[in-house]
């Protein structure tokens, strides 16, 4: 854990330890309330991320507060509904031919963002298509929140392209916040797993040896940052700490040193990934398929955007 503190000026706690994440998830004060802005700088990441993670002031999913009305009841649901779907993906369907097509080595590189959304946004809307225009707008939109370039900022800010991307997601997906999230920001940690699955299944000896659970958890990729901060003063990893002061937790990083999906999913916290469930399945069952002998033959052609099928 490392703390850059400079009184009322920032307050900035990071980690990427395993470790120390899962005892931040589990810490009762530590929420995503925000309500804390006197520092400064702190207060300046929170209003730029913050206003990105949301449409018309309702917060996605993944910023809401613990006690946001209605919040763990919908986070809930969600985890049932793709829970029930996720030995089907498991298995290897039809629907996911043309992610697995992909996979075999099929179609340009940069054509698997628009195959991923295709099938995250048919979880939501059964009649959702992907296309260019979404997932250049899912691009942007992870640009948004993860850049710090100053100049690359503003001019967000000052064209509004954040908020028009969401507006063409949200109208696609029948004014959906968790499916605003998902196609606009999580699917590309999905969207990273499965390019590396390509890569794997280029190297023979990788395609023989991995079982689709190993292959799936090679591929398994989690946010880059998630952050928290406390609702009262608290005490945590031997440090003081205030309500205005930001934790920032980088998942992935410490996903990579310590891979595990507990971990990458925050399973057994108030704030678990409903998919935690389906997205392990879901990129096994690509590898399954594109693995299969009796389905090794199909797709040849370049992967359509069709492939999510009606999930719902």
């Amino acid at each position: 854990m490392k703390r850059t503190r400079i009184p009322g000026i920032v307050d900035i706690v990071t980690s990427d330890d395993a470790t120390e994440i899962e005892s931040f998830a589990q810490d009762p004060n530590l929420d995503r309330a925000f309500e804390d802005r006197s520092v400064p700088t702190n207060g300046q990441i929170l209003q730029r991320v913050l206003g990105i993670l949301q449409i018309g002031g309702k917060p996605l999913p993944t910023v809401s507060a613990k006690c946001t009305p209605g919040r763990a009841e919908a986070q809930d649901a969600l985890w049932n509904r793709l829970n029930a779907l996720a030995p089907a993906y498991c298995a290897g369907p039809d629907d996911l031919e043309s992610l697995a097509a992909f996979v075999r080595g099929v179609g340009p590189n940069d054509s698997c963002g628009i195959l991923v959304q295709q099938v995250v946004g048919r979880l939501f809307a059964p009649n959702f298509q992907a296309t260019q225009d979404s997932w250049n707008a899912a691009l942007l939109l992870d640009k948004a929140v993860h850049t710090r370039d100053p100049a690359e900022i503003a001019w967000l800010a000052l064209t509004k392209q954040a908020d028009q991307a969401k507006e063409l997601l949200w109208d696609m997906v029948g004014a959906d916040l968790a499916a605003v999230h998902a196609i606009g920001f999580a699917l590309h940690n999905i969207v990273s797993g499965v390019n590396l699955m390509r890569e794997l299944y280029n190297d023979s000896a990788s395609r023989t040896a991995l079982s689709p659970e190993a292959a799936g958890s090679k591929c398994l990729f989690a946010p880059v940052n998630i952050l928290r901060q406390p609702t009262a003063p608290d005490t945590a990893g031997n440090e003081d700490l205030e309500t205005g002061t930001l934790l920032i937790l980088g998942l992935q990083a410490a996903n990579v040193s310590a891979p595990d999906a507990n971990l990458a999913f925050l399973r057994g916290s108030w704030s678990q990934c409903p998919a935690e469930r389906w997205v392990p399945a879901f990129l096994q069952g690509i590898w399954r398929r594109a693995c299969d002998p009796q389905t090794q033959n199909q797709g040849k052609a370049v992967p359509s955007n069709d492939a999510g099928g009606n999930a719902s």
